[in-house]
């Protein structure tokens, strides 16, 4: 087991397994590439690790990547509308999470793909939360000929995400915090 779970959790942690993240665009275009670690499967969530010592992240032009050195802990929704990034810095500090609206990840083999849908709730240390991006949603709505299915997931996607932060529901409730302490700690995620 690669964690210590609460007794009778129905999580099932994995032997890890390289896959790339791929963020998409409702267009198709790539965002980027990002290569990580599954460690976790559950309950329509993949758990992904990106180790900036071990994980490249390859962007397209215009990209909104992050260059700084840290740890990526990407929880990628593949039942609902909604993928969550947290990002600690070097030592294992919490720096912010994005929440991002987006259509149900599909994994084939070692790739897993999001289509991202512009909305996103951005979480800072302490909780304070705030829905970003109305306007590029409104704007690629159009340009990019989103379904009205893809809007409904937009909104639902940006729900799900209020919902969880302020309930402190998973991915909200430690668990990404705990999975870092665990690998700075020097578990087998971190090898």
């Amino acid at each position: 087991m690669l964690f210590d779970y609460d007794e009778g959790s129905t999580v099932e942690p994995v032997e890890h397994k390289q896959l790339v993240v791929r963020k998409l665009k409702f267009d198709g275009s790539v965002r980027y590439e990002w290569d990580g670690d599954l460690v976790e499967e559950r309950d329509g969530w993949l758990v992904v690790l990106h180790d900036w010592h071990r994980h490249e992240k390859r962007e397209t032009a215009g990209a909104d990547g992050n260059a700084e050195k840290g740890y990526g802990i990407h929880y990628l929704g593949t039942d609902g509308p909604l993928s969550v990034l947290f990002w600690f810095d070097v030592w294992g500090e919490f720096g912010d999470a994005k929440c991002d609206a987006a259509l149900p990840a599909v994994r084939k083999g070692k790739r897993a793909d999001f289509v991202d849908l512009d909305l996103d709730v951005v979480v800072l240390p302490g909780g304070t939360h705030y829905i970003r991006d109305q306007e590029v949603f409104a704007d690629r709505s159009i340009s990019m000929r989103y379904s009205e299915e893809a809007k409904k997931a937009a909104h639902l996607g940006i729900l799900h995400a209020l919902r969880k932060v302020r309930r402190g529901s998973f991915p909200f409730d430690g668990h990404a915090e705990k999975l870092m302490k665990g690998i700075l700690s020097g578990t087998p995620a971190r090898k």
